[in-house]
């Protein structure tokens, strides 16, 4: 039995819990609050002391992107060949940068200027904009539609999925749909990847979720 750690929220679990419908194998979805994840961390339970974690028969594994490499790993979502695998990490690193991009507004505790400081990074310029801008011109120039240039879907377009809608999925105060206008490639990649059919399943009762709406078709 495989068990995934983390908090109720989809943050840097909900492309691991994904993987892990696609994989088939069975698994828990464990939710803590801090309260909780702080009793685990002070066991020593976790290697880096962060979540998500995930409890495998050789282990605990930490690190999001890791956990996501391992469970692609029984799937069809990563290749075997090495320049493949190598772009697919290209692709999560640099989806990576893109979530931290808010890390220095989460620190921010007068609401009217945290709102501010994100608006700045989604206005046309900013830097998060520029991250959406530079995915559309990852995905329209793919010889296959995928953003690492797979012949299928890859745990990196699981992680775009997650994370790209995930942002603006009306959970993070100044940032919402509107970021989305104008973007039809994004757009096109989301019908895409919401009709998988673990994914369809995944969401398809969720219509009222405030976070997880957005992952509906």
């Amino acid at each position: 039995m495989y068990r995934l750690i983390y908090f109720s929220s989809a943050g840097r679990a909900e492309a691991i819990r994904i993987v892990l419908d696609i994989s088939k194998i069975s698994w828990e979805n464990v939710t803590v609050d801090f309260s909780g994840y702080s009793e685990i961390r002070d066991s020593g339970k976790l290697p880096w002391g962060l979540l998500p974690a995930l409890e495998t028969p050789s282990g605990i594994l930490s690190e999001s992107s890791a956990i996501l490499r391992y469970i692609g790993n029984m799937t069809y979502l990563n290749p075997n060949d090495e320049w493949s695998a190598a772009k697919i990490d290209e692709c999560l690193d640099a989806i990576s940068d893109m979530t931290h991009i808010l890390t220095d507004t989460f620190r921010i505790d007068d609401i009217h200027e945290k709102i501010a400081a994100r608006e700045a990074l989604v206005a046309p310029g900013g830097k998060l904009s520029n991250c959406y801008d530079t995915f559309c011109h990852k995905l329209e120039n793919s010889k296959t539609g995928w953003i690492a240039e797979t012949e299928g879907p890859s745990i990196a377009d699981i992680r775009l999925f997650s994370d790209c809608f995930g942002l603006v999925s009306g959970n993070y105060d100044g940032i919402d749909v509107s970021l989305l206008e104008g973007r039809d490639t994004l757009l096109d990649f989301h019908t895409r990847m919401s009709e998988i059919p673990e994914i369809l399943s995944r969401y398809s009762d969720m219509q009222d979720d405030p976070i997880r709406w957005i992952y509906r078709p």
